[in-house]
């Protein structure tokens, strides 16, 4: 890590203070040949519930798996992939990533993720970490936003700290007038001058998931896939 410009440290375990993570990255990222991005994750209390928001592929998901990452390292008394990290032990964590479905999946995606979200509130306890990623986005918005709100407020009363990426902008931006209340924190994928994902974070709610942009990225605009049925055709 050192020869990227990372580094490693113990975390300081407090119960008082609230998360701070300095130059944190993933390292799984180095199996796939890429050099992490580290970021700053600085919450002002333990029970806040940071939403993460940002385009496909700027690296919400990733974050989510350092955040988890370097809770059970801390914990093991093991180097933490992050310049600096301040934590409190976590009474347990539940995370809940995206399903790659299967055949022989009894219930479709949403069904899936509403079982884990019952699990959740059966098995968590105040103080525990609990990470989610795209949270009810297995349905539409407006029915998707309803769960999503009812899980909000029963995290709220359970207070465990918790870690949220959404691709809900608008539903984000209206939670965003009324962080402080709700006890919320925002962080987006940060941009560079070309309108592109660079892998940081910084404060805020994401103004767009770049869908045009990663269509564009991947061939799928109108021109090119005319030309591909025009080809087809014969």
């Amino acid at each position: 890590c050192a020869d990227k410009g990372l580094k490693v440290s113990f975390a300081e375990l407090d119960q008082t203070d609230g998360r701070l993570v300095q130059g944190l990255f993933n390292p799984l990222l180095f199996k796939q040949g890429v050099v992490p991005v580290p970021c700053t994750i600085d919450l002002r209390s333990f029970d806040t519930i940071g939403i993460i928001t940002g385009p496909n592929s700027g690296g919400k998901t990733r974050l989510l798996q350092a955040l988890g990452l370097t809770q059970l390292l801390a914990q093991g008394g093991l180097f933490v992939p992050a310049e600096r990290a301040r934590l409190r032990v976590a009474s347990g964590m539940f995370v809940s990533l995206i399903d790659k479905p299967r055949a022989d999946q009894k219930e479709g995606r949403l069904g899936s993720e509403l079982i884990r979200i019952r699990r959740l509130f059966e098995t968590c306890r105040s103080g525990a970490l609990v990470i989610l990623d795209e949270l009810c986005s297995g349905t539409n918005p407006s029915e998707g936003e309803e769960i999503f709100y009812l899980v909000l407020t029963l995290l709220r009363e359970l207070q465990p700290e918790a870690f949220i990426t959404t691709h809900f902008l608008e539903f984000a931006r209206r939670l965003s007038d009324d962080a402080e209340a709700l006890g919320l924190a925002f962080l987006q994928v940060e941009l560079d001058d070309h309108q592109r994902p660079n892998f940081g974070f910084v404060s805020g709610v994401a103004e767009t998931s770049l869908a045009a942009q990663t269509a564009a990225r991947l061939g799928v605009t109108r021109e090119e896939l005319m030309a591909l049925v025009s080809r087809n055709k014969g």
